[in-house]
């Protein structure tokens, strides 16, 4: 029993140690909005808050947004966004490396990584300036562009598209094939496995990377493909994985009763059905996205 008791008060503890570090968080994100608003009142221009949860037709009519939180942030903005308007991420909760080594033992402590966020709240003022003063300018970011049956979907993918099962226990089974002007440019691969993810540059460091794929320059053109888990490889194993060029288009094939397609995630989802046909390439209009020099520097043409 002692040793029961004390096991139950050391959860206890944990409980309240957790529960403090999201009330921080919380705090660190409230006054990270309270701040970035603060600077922009002294600023000689006309700005609107939103919140993410408003959003529900095109951005028209500004010169630039601003979004605060992480990258979840920047891309849910971004499926209301078109190729004329640029966007500011600001990572209004960094990681901190120093809780990582103080809560190890204990739960992740890993906060926002923001690897699209050009700011945080201690140089927000800098970038701002630097923007109004035309000192920055943006990069453009390749987007996915995606048709089930020959009809384009309304949002294009900023990171990634995954294609699966609704149930993830389920197998997916699918074929595709990479075309080009038209034709063929690579052979028909049948697949059974957990579904098929594709990314764009932007998105190869994220679940991508996690699956075995590569990181990729940040303005890469092409997009990248990588199925998961699949059951049987044999003639088809180097078909696994690749890439697909500006020029070419990744055409698949359902061949399940149901499915769906994760757009940037869990937020945008589109259902399919046996037999239908998705086209993915990356001649989506582009994304200008303000970046910072250190993830620029690794970047080739």
């Amino acid at each position: 029993m002692a040793r029961q008791y004390t096991r139950d008060i050391g959860h206890a503890k944990l409980r309240i140690w957790v529960l403090k570090y999201l009330h921080d968080r919380t705090l660190v994100h409230k006054n990270t909005i309270s701040s970035c608003q603060n600077i922009l009142k002294k600023k000689v221009v006309d700005w609107k808050a939103v919140f993410r949860s408003d959003l529900s037709g095109p951005i028209r009519d500004v010169d630039l947004v601003i979004t605060i939180g992480g990258d979840g942030t920047l891309l849910q903005a971004s499926h209301f966004i078109d190729d004329s308007i640029p966007v500011l991420g600001v990572n209004s909760d960094p990681t901190r490396p120093e809780e990582l080594i103080e809560y190890n033992e204990e739960f992740d402590a890993t906060r926002s990584t923001g690897y699209l966020c050009a700011a945080t709240s201690n140089n927000f003022e800098q970038v701002v300036d630097g923007i109004l003063e035309n000192h920055s300018k943006p990069s453009e970011l390749a987007r996915m562009a995606i048709s089930v049956n020959s009809k384009m979907i309304s949002t294009s993918a900023l990171n990634d598209v995954l294609l699966s099962h609704p149930c993830p226990a389920t197998v997916s089974r699918f074929s595709f094939r990479i075309r080009k002007n038209g034709e063929s440019f690579s052979s028909l691969v049948h697949s059974r496995s957990s579904g098929l993810r594709v990314s764009t540059a932007a998105g190869s460091t994220a679940a991508m990377l996690s699956a075995g794929g590569l990181a990729m320059p940040i303005l890469s053109k092409e997009l990248q493909y990588v199925v998961r888990e699949p059951i049987t490889l044999g003639s088809s194993a180097g078909l696994m994985h690749g890439f697909v060029k500006m020029d070419e288009t990744m055409d698949i094939t359902w061949f399940c009763g149901e499915g769906i397609l994760y757009i940037d995630g869990s937020h945008v989802v589109h259902s399919i059905q046996h037999g239908d046909t998705i086209e993915l390439t990356s001649r989506a209009p582009k994304l200008k996205v303000y970046l910072t020099p250190k993830l620029l520097s690794g970047h080739t043409v």
